[in-house]
């Protein structure tokens, strides 16, 4: 999957699910470019402590947690987001 980091008319918002929650929370800070254990802000305000990756071949845990935080997916409609799941 590629971004284009410099497009101006779109923004990307990530749904992942933050250690310890059993919701998914939109954040438009890129997955990959932050650390195992680093705190990360939500749409919704709400911080999310970034999960440790999941060793190849095994499945995310998150992976079957579809559901999504309202007030994230309220402000992800209301700006047009860009959507990604992204699971560690």
């Amino acid at each position: 999957m590629v971004f284009d980091v410099f497009r101006r008319d779109r923004a990307d918002v990530f749904w992942i699910v933050g250690s310890g929650f059993k919701i998914r929370h939109a954040m438009t800070t890129l997955p990959g470019s932050v650390y195992t254990g680093a705190w990360v802000p939500a749409l919704c305000e709400t911080w999310l402590l970034i999960p440790t990756a999941t060793p190849w071949p095994q499945e995310p845990p998150s992976r079957t947690i579809t559901e999504r935080c309202p007030e994230c997916t309220t402000i992800a409609n209301n700006q047009t987001h860009h959507e990604h799941t992204w699971d560690y």
